[in-house]
Formats: C-alpha cells, structure tokens, sequence
C-alpha cells in the first residue's frame, strides 16, 4: 500500500475509489463495502476490503458494529479468494492501519498452503513453519509478520502478562 494519508474523506484515496473518481480492479462489492487487488501486491491476489463510508482506519477504535461488517464483508472476499487459487488453502487478514487514513482489512492469499491443488478445502491444509525467518522486532518495521521467532523466556513472558492484564482488570 502507498504511503499516504488523508486528512479529510474529500482528501481520501479509497473514498475517491468507491466514488469512482480513481479506478480499482474491483473484485467484490455489496451495498456497504468495496474490495479490490491492491495495485502494490506482495503476492498474487492480495486484496483490500473497505466500507464505502469514511472510518478512521485504526479498526479496533471503531465501533463494535462497523467493524463485524467489515470482518464479515473480509470473510466472503478470503472465501471468494480462496476458491479462485488452487494453490491457496487459506487466506490471511489484516488489520494494519497505515498507509491509508480509511478503515480497510488487507487480504493476503497464502499460496503453496494447499497439500492438493485439485481440492480447495480447510481439510487441505498443509503443514508450514517458519523455520528460516526468526526475525524478531522491537519496532515496527512498516509491515506485519506472523513468523515465529525464537522462544520467548518464561519468565519475561509472565511479567509482561500480568502487566497486560493489569491493564484489563484496572489495577
């Protein structure tokens, strides 16, 4: 996705698009939502899925209501997704939030995830692990991974823990 901002939705790049002021490669529509192939792709198929309507893209501070739409909307797409590549058992979704000040989940189809390319099913899902990249973060490096890293001390794990959910509980 460009690195772009938008202060206003007259200012915003996918407000533009559902508008149809700026074209998209539409692959899916309904009355409140929008999905399109990313015109930046890291893998063939990825797709964002946006509201028609304006939100500020940072999901988990919308409302309850908007957000279940979207994840809604995103799960028909990852289906419509998953039955178009033979190779892909799965999709995987995202929520980032930069790069674009509009509420959007990121679609990533996981090729190579299926044991048989003739059958597309989650009973067809074959077995990975990320075994060559370990990388660990301590900032955000401008993009999302799910990789495993190296094992994680108990111990740092236990204190970070109770200090999350001393948070949830209002300690």
């Amino acid at each position: 996705m460009a690195k772009t901002a938008a202060a206003t939705p007259q200012d915003c790049i996918f407000c533009q698009i559902v508008a149809g002021q700026i074209p998209c490669h539409k692959i899916w529509e309904d009355a409140e939502h929008l999905a399109f192939l990313s015109i930046f792709p890291n893998t063939e198929g990825f797709s964002v899925v946006i509201p028609k309507t304006h939100y500020p893209s940072y999901a988990f501070a919308t409302s309850d209501e908007v957000l279940t739409k979207l994840v809604m909307a995103t799960k028909k797409v990852a289906r419509l997704l998953d039955a178009s590549f033979p190779d892909v058992a799965r999709c995987g979704m995202f929520f980032e939030g930069y790069g674009v000040d509009h509420l959007h989940s990121k679609l990533y189809p996981m090729h190579g995830t299926a044991k048989n390319t003739a059958e597309n099913s989650s009973e067809n899902l074959k077995v990975l692990e990320s075994e060559t990249f370990k990388a660990y973060f301590e900032i955000y490096p401008g993009y999302l991974c799910s990789n495993d890293a190296a094992r994680a001390d108990d111990q740092k794990l236990a204190e970070l823990a109770k200090r999350i959910y001393q948070h949830e509980v209002g300690v």
